[in-house]
């Protein structure tokens, strides 16, 4: 077991069947509908955030149970929400929230880096509803059902290929704009656990980030294979 997971465990010692209020913070609008998918039924009040600041906002806003929190999102990350939502409750006297966060890397240094930022624990994508559940110190059976995230893969399939085709025509000068949504896109299949598709968008994002164009044939084959992931969830 990585530390990570080790962390991502400790959340409380005596587990609970619900939580009051929760927070999902992702820049990916389908990460958040699959995350929230998870925790229906284990919370009461489930309030979302497409950024950082928005993040931070509720948060001063609201006290919450647990904040699910992406790490890689543009503008202000997720180390800097951390590191704002803990000086705040500094500032405040209050106790610490539980923050887990989520990321889709998996460089070991960047652990180390998200748990000084003040995560309390962190988990890396595909973010299975088990692990999440023992995560957040929820008791809950699991019965035998169809995965949730099957209903929404087709979501998926059309939002990655409506993405890939804005990414195409977009002026790749503009770097900054054609990453985030490189970043966007690799979040997204890598929350559904399509790992290998998810480093072809890391590799082209890295080649935008150089000012490269990926060629013509990267995106077909890339369209390709997103098309042939249509039928197979690697998470069930």
């Amino acid at each position: 077991m990585k530390s990570n997971e080790i962390q991502a465990h400790a959340k409380q010692e005596d587990a609970t069947s619900r939580l009051g209020r929760v927070l999902v913070v992702d820049d990916a609008s389908i990460t958040r509908e699959i995350l929230r998918n998870h925790l229906e039924g284990t919370t009461e009040i489930i309030d979302e955030a497409a950024d950082g600041l928005q993040a931070l906002e509720r948060f001063q806003q609201f006290r919450y149970d647990a904040i699910l929190l992406d790490i890689e999102m543009p503008g202000m990350d997720g180390y800097d929400t951390l590191r704002a939502m803990r000086g705040w409750e500094r500032e405040h006297t209050l106790l610490p929230t539980f923050i887990l966060a989520i990321t889709s890397s998996d460089f070991p240094e960047d652990e180390q880096h998200i748990l000084e930022a003040g995560a309390s624990a962190y988990l890396e994508k595909p973010v299975r509803k088990q692990k999440l559940m023992a995560a957040l110190g929820i008791d809950q059976p699991m019965p035998a059902k169809p995965h949730p995230m099957e209903n929404l893969l087709p979501q998926l399939i059309a939002y990655a290929e409506n993405l890939l085709n804005e990414i195409e025509t977009e002026n790749f000068n503009d770097t900054s704009r054609v990453s985030k949504k490189f970043h966007e896109l690799r979040g997204s299949l890598a929350t559904f656990g399509f790992q290998d598709l998810a480093e072809k968008s890391r590799q082209m994002q890295f080649m935008a980030q150089q000012g490269n164009k990926p060629t013509q044939l990267m995106f077909e084959m890339f369209r390709h294979d997103l098309r042939l992931s249509s039928t197979n969830l690697p998470l069930k």
